[in-house]
């Protein structure tokens, strides 16, 4: 029995939902969807699972129907056919300005008492942390600190103040020299990196051949990771396939990043080099992928997939996908049937967005990312350094053009913000404590229309 469900926003996302057929031919559903009954311009293969989010454009009414395949990609009969309508929303005004203050003073040699008060903010935080409204607290400190408050409205528009505290240092008392204790002998380690992973591909089966570590721990065996995007294990995550060097089986239509790691009893080893495959047919890419902007209305347009003629290479429809670094979906991927153009209001921010043509029998590369950014954002921050001995970090750069305020990101990789990503108020200059390792540091100029560009990277080892 297909059912859809429905959550509330600007798009609707609606879950569909099915039993699984019962018997052992099927590998996979293909969910069809469209605006008219019986008729269904978009598809999505949703593999061996029962249910699956479709991002659709309010104001219509859709319907939905299921079709199971087996190992080859026969189709089976359809389902029943699901509908529902998705109502229009209506914009909400505009909330007033936000307004933010705060003090900072010394209580003591090392304490500190902030204060701070906002209006008509829907989220403060102050060097990062959330915290209510308005309220007061103390802060144990070490060295001179800055507190900065961001007060962000509902629709987005910051406020932001900074109070700074100065502590005079003292000298401290000498740390006697501790007894050094013996050093253990190493476990055994964990086996080294397989290598030069490849994937070949002939119709639904693909085979994977690597090469062994050719260095480190004896091993027991390897361990699959297969994903949907780049870097992701979604799939297969961490499955035994013994201690051989190839292995083959069938797939359903789709795209796939694979890699192979080597396991011992001590622990699994590094990822080897990845590999992408497709199964399906490969259709040509859309090509003059462009952006026109009519006040926030980005109005995106595209030329049609060339064909050999066949009904294979003909494509039925497109999809857009954007995100929020280049290469990556996490902001939307959404059907717009067989046009080529779509018209969409973007919210504060900018986002990298690609679209690749569909048919029911594959689908095709992905045009190069087109950076969409609303018009007032801030350029990127430029002439960042970092300085500093000890575990201070002083950060400098200098400001772009309509910043209000800015966004320190930090990582421990390049272009990774998994270890920081704070707002830091409209200053061009940022002292912080780091503790030992190695971070990669940037900065992002941040204003009522949304984040603009990283500065250049900076490697801070401590």
């Amino acid at each position: 029995m297909l059912s859809a469900s429905t959550a509330f926003a600007q798009t609707a996302t609606v879950t569909a939902q099915w039993d699984r057929n019962p018997d052992s031919a099927t590998a996979g559903y293909v969910v069809y969807y469209g605006t008219s009954s019986g008729n269904y311009q978009w598809n999505y293969d949703a593999g061996n699972q029962v249910s699956a989010q479709l991002t659709l454009t309010r104001g219509a009414t859709y319907y939905v129907t299921v079709r199971a395949y087996n190992a080859n990609y026969d189709l089976g009969p359809a389902s029943n056919q699901a509908s529902f309508t998705l109502a229009a929303t209506t914009p909400a005004p505009t909330p007033a300005a936000p307004t933010a203050q705060i003090t900072a003073s010394l209580q003591g040699t090392n304490t500190a008492l902030v204060t701070w008060q906002t209006t008509n903010a829907v989220n403060v935080v102050i060097n990062g942390t959330s915290v209510s409204g308005t309220g007061s607290t103390t802060v144990a400190v070490s060295v001179t600190t800055t507190f900065t408050i961001v007060a962000t409205s509902a629709s987005g528009a910051t406020a932001t103040q900074s109070a700074t505290v100065t502590v005079v240092p003292t000298t401290p008392t000498p740390t006697p020299t501790p007894t050094p204790t013996p050093t253990p002998t190493p476990s055994p380690s964990a086996p080294s990196v397989p290598t030069r992973l490849a994937a070949v591909v002939s119709g639904a089966r693909v085979t994977m051949t690597w090469k062994a570590p050719t260095s480190g721990a004896a091993l027991t065996g390897y361990l699959l990771y297969v994903g949907s995007t780049s870097g992701t294990s979604n799939l297969v995550n961490g499955m035994p396939v013994g201690n051989v060097l190839s292995i083959a089986g069938n797939l359903p239509r789709g795209r796939y990043y694979a890699r192979i790691a080597a396991k011992n009893n001590a622990g699994i080893g590094g990822g080897s080099n990845e590999v992408t495959f497709k199964i399906g047919s490969n259709l040509v890419s859309p090509r003059g992928f462009t952006v026109r902007w009519v006040g926030t209305t980005a109005k995106l347009s595209w030329t049609a997939s060339a064909s050999d003629g066949s009904i294979e290479q003909q494509a039925t429809a497109y999809v857009l996908e954007a995100g929020t670094a280049p290469g990556l979906s996490d902001v939307a991927v959404m059907p717009v049937g067989n046009v080529t153009s779509f018209e969409v209001n973007i919210p504060a921010g900018a986002y990298y967005v690609r679209v690749r043509a569909v048919n029911d029998f594959g689908d095709s590369d992905p045009t190069d990312d087109l950076l969409v950014a609303a018009p007032g954002i801030p350029s990127a921050p430029t002439g960042l350094t970092a300085s500093g001995s000890g575990a201070t970090v002083n950060l400098n750069w200098t400001a772009p053009a309509g910043a209000a305020a800015y966004v320190l990101e930090a990582g421990t990789a390049p272009g990774l913000s998994n270890i920081a990503s704070v707002q830091i108020g409209n200053v061009t200059r940022f002292t912080t404590q780091a503790p030992p390792g190695t971070y990669y540091v940037r900065v992002r100029a941040l204003n009522g229309s949304g984040l603009g560009q990283p500065s250049n990277e900076v490697v801070v080892r401590k």
